[in-house]
């Protein structure tokens, strides 16, 4: 099985979170509700694939990037270590541009995601931004 980095990212407002269902049509979890993520290219940063991402993804652009977590993940076709940031100060309108749909979520909606990893990094975020208001 390959092994990949992956950089997700969390884009929060108003105490909610951007989630996205991927398309029926993705080789890896068609589908499921995650947090938005990208491969990490070749001689690319992890903020750097965050920012590429999210303005691929979302339209947004961020500049700056808080790391949360670390965590394993097993895809189909690849053993992955996602590393988890969230993105302050982000500017534009999110805009889907690869999912089915993009929709906000409340800490108390976590369940609709579709693995724990993603709870546990959403979770982790929370703790961090508790701890330092």
């Amino acid at each position: 099985m390959k092994k990949v980095n992956i950089a997700s990212f969390i884009v929060h407002k108003n105490g909610k979170i951007i989630v996205e269902k991927r398309k029926m049509s993705k080789k890896d979890d068609p589908g499921k509700v995650v947090l938005p993520s990208g491969h990490v290219e070749k001689g690319e940063s992890f903020e750097e694939t965050c920012k590429r991402e999210l303005k691929e993804e979302l339209d947004l652009d961020c500049d700056k990037f808080k790391f949360i977590i670390k965590l394993p993940h097993n895809s189909e076709s690849e053993e992955m270590n996602i590393h988890f940031y969230s993105c302050e100060n982000w500017k534009g309108i999110p805009r889907n541009q690869e999912a089915e749909k993009v929709f906000w979520i409340s800490p108390q909606e976590l369940d609709i995601l579709d693995f724990e990893i993603d709870r546990i990094a959403i979770t982790e975020f929370f703790k961090m931004r508790n701890d330092h208001s």
